[in-house]
């Protein structure tokens, strides 16, 4: 690869890596996607402790570019809006 394309393809991953992951403090299921939820280690163990076994539901790839409070309501009884609630207190203890 030539040193200009090297460079192109550089910058292109910098600028955009702060679009994908959300800093640890700003998560939250209003606001993050549950992709980038699930890219987050401390992030997947908080929401696995309210829905075990959530990120290996092949139906979370389709919805992987939504927010759980979007799924909510779509869902209310299968995602509920108290155990986002609790996931939104853990997520804001992160760091």
């Amino acid at each position: 690869m030539p040193l200009n394309l090297k460079v192109v393809v550089l910058a292109a991953c910098i600028a955009v890596a702060p679009l994908s992951v959300a800093h640890a403090g700003s998560l939250s299921t209003q606001k993050t996607t549950v992709g980038d939820l699930f890219a987050n280690p401390q992030a997947k163990a908080i929401v696995e402790k309210q829905f075990p076994g959530i990120s290996s539901d092949l139906r979370m790839v389709m919805a992987k570019g939504k927010t759980f409070r979007e799924l909510n309501a779509m869902n209310p009884k299968g995602i509920p809006a108290d155990k986002l609630d609790a996931i939104d207190a853990e997520l804001a203890k992160l760091p």
